[in-house]
C-alpha cells in the first residue's frame, strides 16, 4: 500500500508540472537551433583537438552568416531573460544589460545561464530607453528588439563565460547589440 501511495504522489507532482510552451519567434528559434546544432558537433569531436577546431571555425562561420545573410543582423521580439544589469566601469553615464536566450529547450532559469546565447548591450543616459532599460531587474522575462553591432562588418562574437567553463565559444556565445525596444514579458 505505501508504494501504491508513493507511486501516485510521484505521478501526481509529475502531472502538475508547468510544461514549456515554445513562444520564441521562428527567427529566433533559427539562430538558436543553428548555434545549438554546431555546439553539439564541436562537443561531439571530444578530445579531437584538429576537429574540434575545424568544426568550431565552421560553426562560428555558419552562426555569423546567418546573421548576416537571414536576420539582416536584426531581431524583433525575442523572447530573452535578463542576467546582468551594471554601470559601466569606464563611464558612470553608461549602464551594460546582458540577455540570455536558452540554446536547449525549457524555460528561462538562472541556471542555464552559461548555456544560453547572450546579447549584450550598452545605453547612455541620455538613450531613450535608458529609463525603461535601467528599471529591469535581473532574472526578468523580457522581449527585446534591436540590431546586432559589427566592427569594420564583421560580427563580434564572445563566449560569455571566457571560456572558463569550456573551449567551446558555442556553448554561451556573445554577441554585442542594440536596443532599439524592450518589453517586460506579461504571461
Amino acid at each position: 500500500m505505501r508504494n501504491v501511495i508513493i507511486a501516485l504522489l510521484l505521478f501526481s507532482s509529475g502531472c502538475m508540472e508547468e510544461k514549456y510552451t515554445d513562444k520564441r519567434p521562428a527567427d529566433q528559434v533559427g539562430l538558436i537551433s543553428i548555434a545549438r546544432g554546431w555546439r553539439d558537433k564541436v562537443n561531439a569531436a571530444g578530445t579531437n583537438e584538429g576537429q574540434r577546431v575545424q568544426l568550431l571555425e565552421k560553426g562560428v562561420d555558419a552562426v555569423k552568416t546567418h546573421i548576416t545573410d537571414s536576420l539582416h543582423l536584426q531581431f524583433r521580439s525575442w523572447e530573452a531573460r535578463v542576467l546582468d544589469i551594471a554601470a559601466d566601469p569606464t563611464e558612470p553615464d553608461y549602464i551594460i544589460l546582458s540577455f540570455g536566450m536558452n540554446l536547449d529547450a525549457g524555460s528561462l532559469s538562472e541556471k542555464t545561464r552559461y548555456q544560453s546565447v547572450v546579447f549584450t548591450s550598452r545605453s547612455s543616459k541620455s538613450d531613450p530607453l535608458y529609463a525603461k532599460l535601467k528599471a529591469l531587474k535581473v532574472g526578468d522575462i523580457v522581449h527585446i528588439s534591436g540590431n546586432f553591432k559589427t566592427l569594420q562588418k564583421t560580427i563580434n562574437m564572445d563566449s560569455y563565460n571566457d571560456l572558463k567553463r569550456s573551449k567551446n565559444v558555442l556553448d554561451n556565445p556573445e554577441f554585442r547589440i542594440e536596443i532599439v525596444d524592450v518589453e517586460i514579458d506579461k504571461s
